[in-house]
């Protein structure tokens, strides 16, 4: 694997990669002024030029100090390198991509060269799971350095799909998303991407249930409750991909249940949409399908006969009388990049 070197004072030593370069910033044992050569090059360059360390360096106001490249030369030289060492391996070849030009479709080399929509794995013996949880069985072994493709989140994990085609979850702690590495016009692109729940709310929810008779029992499938809410969109990009999750409570706040539901269709960028169920084409027959109104009106005009099984709101069965308390939390979703 490619090293870095540090100079730090008189001691000057090797590291295998980016990952260990920024623990040695959070132990405060790599400044903003130590220099630092980059894999493949004989060129030097302050610590605080590489992007990927700059969010790691303790804020000082009182520092007048502005370490700026002295040579302007510098990001040829350093594409160069990137260009032979892509093949090599090695995270740390990447911490040098503010040097290139703000091109966000491809950042390193062409073909199979990494990409902002993608992550690298950041720690040695890691496995891609079946569901994002950590008890969840490992199915896929990823290798240090590897990119994977973005498909989503929840929660903690993302998840990915490896060049040969295999999908699973991975904690966002295990990775490093490209877009990070990138100047401020790209992280305020790509972080939408990467992070859809900061920018996906559910907005105006309330709820109704079905009364029940004097002395009638609840169903044993559950009390039909219909849920109002809208989602709302504050990114640039078209949000997809959606699960929620609904619960209930009683007065005391005790969790009478609780019912995780997937959504179709998008939410569209810098917009709201309400969502509805689409009920079985007979009662009782089917299951019924949940989307979002931005959605359901294109899947109108070409079926019309689905305005006559559309209810706005979620209709579903819960487990639980007489709660006074409910919330709808997403729980999973996804940003639509850009076609090309």
């Amino acid at each position: 694997m490619a090293q870095w070197k540090v100079t730090r004072g008189d001691n000057q030593f090797a590291v295998a990669g980016l990952p260990e370069l920024i623990e040695l910033v959070r132990k405060g044992e790599l400044d903003p002024g130590d220099m630092v050569q980059p894999p493949e090059t004989s060129e030097w360059i302050y610590a605080s030029e590489i992007p990927a360390l700059q969010e790691h360096f303790p804020k000082d106001d009182d520092d007048d100090l502005d370490y700026k490249p002295r040579n302007a030369m510098l990001p040829i030289v350093l594409l160069g390198a990137l260009l032979a060492v892509i093949g090599v391996g090695g995270i740390g070849v990447i911490a040098l991509i503010q040097m290139l030009p703000q091109g966000d479709e491809r950042i390193v080399g062409g073909g199979k060269g990494l990409s902002y929509g993608e992550v690298i794995v950041t720690n040695a013996g890691v496995t891609l799971t079946d569901k994002p949880d950590a008890n969840s069985t490992p199915t896929t072994p990823v290798a240090k350095d590897d990119p994977l493709e973005l498909l989503a989140k929840r929660g903690t994990f993302y998840k990915v799909r490896t060049r040969g085609g295999q999908e699973g979850w991975i904690p966002v702690t295990r990775v490093l998303p490209m877009y990070k590495l990138g100047d401020a016009s790209v992280k305020e692109k790509y972080d939408p991407l990467y992070n859809p729940d900061h920018y996906v709310d559910v907005v105006n929810a309330s709820w109704l249930q079905v009364p029940l008779a004097p002395n009638e029992k609840p169903p044993e499938d559950g009390i039909p409750t219909i849920f109002h809410f809208m989602f709302g969109n504050k990114s640039d990009y078209d949000m997809t991909g959606l699960s929620v999750l609904v619960t209930i409570k009683n007065a005391s706040k005790a969790e009478l249940g609780k019912l995780e539901i997937p959504i179709q269709g998008d939410v569209p960028k810098h917009g709201q949409t309400m969502v509805g169920t689409i009920k079985p084409e007979k009662e009782g027959e089917g299951e019924p399908v949940y989307m979002t109104e931005h959605s359901f009106k294109d899947a109108a005009t070409k079926d019309p006969t689905l305005q006559e099984r559309w209810e706005v709101g979620l209709n579903v069965k819960m487990k639980g009388d007489e709660f006074d308390n409910a919330s709808v939390d997403i729980v999973e979703l996804r940003a639509i990049p850009p076609e090309g």
